[in-house]
């Protein structure tokens, strides 16, 4: 196996890390506002306890897998003709395509826009207010991280130890494992859409002066 994609492996593995925090306050939100807010603030604990903690667990990780995704995109293309890889591959090439495309918006809507404040409250507004594109939006987040998730899984360990995870128990162990995250993702963020309406509104005026701020152009 290369080094690319060992690298690619290790620092997926690293984002993983946050990753599984990240979709666990997603699932909390079947629980309503109290529940995710809480749990938000458990686990901000914890990717938050320090900067250089955040920066090296989120944004180096993701940054040095997402360069090593698009070098060996470019690597495959060069070797071309390819044998057409195997469903599960292609699925989960797809959810990081689809999570590249969004990541930046996310981070800035999430992260920056909000100065790392987004609460229950501040999905709740956008889910309000643009419903038609935030509800499919959420979901389809939801889902591509579960599934990039659980199934990267198994690729890491493969490419890391194929002698011990390069079994077919171990690859359909990944797969159980993306289809189980997406069933309790796809629960919470129904529960997040379901109880938008009963979320603190106190402070959507200060949510609506940032839309207007940094995204004018939604309507």
């Amino acid at each position: 196996m290369n080094r690319l994609a060992k690298i690619q492996a290790i620092s997926g593995l690293c984002f993983a890390l946050f990753l599984v925090l990240h979709l666990a306050t997603t699932v909390s939100g079947a629980g309503g506002p109290s529940t995710y807010d809480g749990t938000l603030a458990s686990l901000r604990a914890i990717y938050r306890a320090h900067p250089v903690v955040e920066f090296l667990l989120i944004g180096v990780s993701a940054a040095v897998h997402i360069a090593c995704g698009v070098l060996q995109i470019v690597r495959r293309r060069k070797t071309r003709p390819n044998p057409k890889p195997p469903l599960r591959l292609r699925i989960h090439r797809w959810s990081g395509y689809f999570l590249v495309l969004v990541i930046v918006g996310h981070v800035f809507a999430t992260r920056v826009m909000t100065a790392g404040g987004a609460d229950y409250s501040y999905l709740a507004f956008s889910i309000l207010n643009w419903p038609v594109f935030i509800n499919p939006y959420y979901f389809a987040l939801g889902l591509a991280g579960s599934i990039h998730f659980g199934l990267g899984l198994g690729f890491a360990a493969s490419t890391l130890a194929p002698r011990h995870f390069g079994s077919k128990a171990a690859i359909k162990a990944s797969v159980a494992v993306a289809a189980m995250t997406g069933v309790l993702v796809v629960i919470g963020v129904t529960g997040i859409i379901a109880g938008a309406e009963k979320a603190d509104s106190s402070r959507f005026g200060d949510y609506k002066a940032l839309y207007d701020r940094y995204m004018p152009f939604m309507p």
